[in-house]
């Protein structure tokens, strides 16, 4: 396994899914949040799993999860960096990672 790091840019993502999903439904965005680490945690296992998307950006590459969100992320020796975490839906261009 190795080490897991977010971009503020992540954080943020994480924390306005959190805030939109809560506002229905409080234990709904805490279990959107936890499907979120739980894939996170199998991309520090196998970094690979991930489609690349070099289209976006050099060395991204991106995971679905059970959420209608995609984690979009990058990977090191030591480390993945969550760059993004993103809804299925949005209309996502190489500007979401400038």
């Amino acid at each position: 396994m190795i080490g897991v790091r977010f971009t503020r840019s992540a954080e943020t993502d994480l924390l306005e899914l959190w805030l939109h999903v809560a506002e229905e439904n409080l234990v709904a965005a805490d279990e959107s949040l936890d499907v979120i680490q739980a894939a996170v945690s199998v991309l520090s296992n196998q970094p690979e799993m991930g489609r690349a998307r070099p289209e976006l950006a050099d060395g991204l590459r991106c995971f679905p999860t059970r959420t209608p969100y995609i984690i979009f992320y990058m990977h090191g020796e030591d480390h993945i960096l969550v760059v993004r975490v993103l809804h299925h839906a949005r209309d996502i261009d190489a500007d979401n990672f400038s």
